[in-house]
């Protein structure tokens, strides 16, 4: 039986809902394998399942069995990339602590964490992931709830939009800016809204990320 699907899913915080969408297999056939009441599900759905989560189908099958289950079929999804990137969607409200603006949090990998598909257009990063934008600093190019996909690994280049990352005491907090210039001891952003450049001291940035494509909140704010 393949019940450690369960296990894997949760790991991921991935829900029933969102893996029947990603691997086109039911909400109710998933459920079911979880709770054992299928012994031999389809190969096919397996395979889909298991790309899904980025994993093989031998993780998902109960501990101890050692089943052969032939594919008669290739996939047409497999890839061999990863499938979910993390997906920081905490969010950091400008207080006292925090005076950049609203941005997101980043907390330590052992921490809670959500995951999110890694779009297409990232295959070829291995260090990318997605954060949750909130304020109105980047509007209207940006709206509060809107999924940004950014690359760490790219050099900031004038106009690009990006993450200006700050350390604070238990966590890391960033915000979109759009980037303006930099010199050796500072960095130019502004804002979306105001279109006003800020100048910021590097020794006060703990890292600038490149965002490479976005995913709208269809509800606009």
């Amino acid at each position: 039986m393949y019940t450690n699907l369960y296990n894997v899913r949760t790991r991921l915080k991935v829900s029933q809902s969102k893996l029947s969408e990603l691997s086109r297999v039911s909400q109710s056939q998933i459920s079911k394998i979880e709770k054992g009441l299928t012994s031999s599900p389809a190969h096919n759905k397996l395979v889909r399942i298991a790309e899904a989560l980025n994993c093989t189908i031998d993780d998902l099958r109960d501990e101890g069995e050692n089943l052969e289950t032939q594919p008669i079929f290739s996939s047409l999804t497999n890839t061999g990339a990863a499938v979910f990137i993390p997906l920081f969607s905490e969010r950091q409200s400008m207080n006292q602590e925090f005076d950049k603006g609203d941005g997101f949090v980043v907390r330590q990998r052992s921490a809670a964490q959500t995951q999110i598909r890694k779009p297409s257009f990232l295959d070829y990063s291995e260090e990318a992931y997605a954060a949750t934008n909130y304020g109105a600093a980047m509007q209207p190019r940006y709206y509060t709830g809107d999924t940004l996909f950014i690359d760490p690994t790219l050099e900031a280049m004038p106009k690009d939009d990006v993450v200006v990352m700050f350390r604070l005491p238990d966590r890391m907090a960033g915000i979109f800016r759009e980037f303006v210039s930099q010199t050796d001891d500072q960095i130019v952003i502004k804002d979306v809204a105001s279109n006003k450049p800020v100048t910021l001291n590097k020794a006060d940035i703990y890292a600038l990320h490149v965002v490479v494509g976005s995913q709208r909140n269809r509800g606009g704010g």
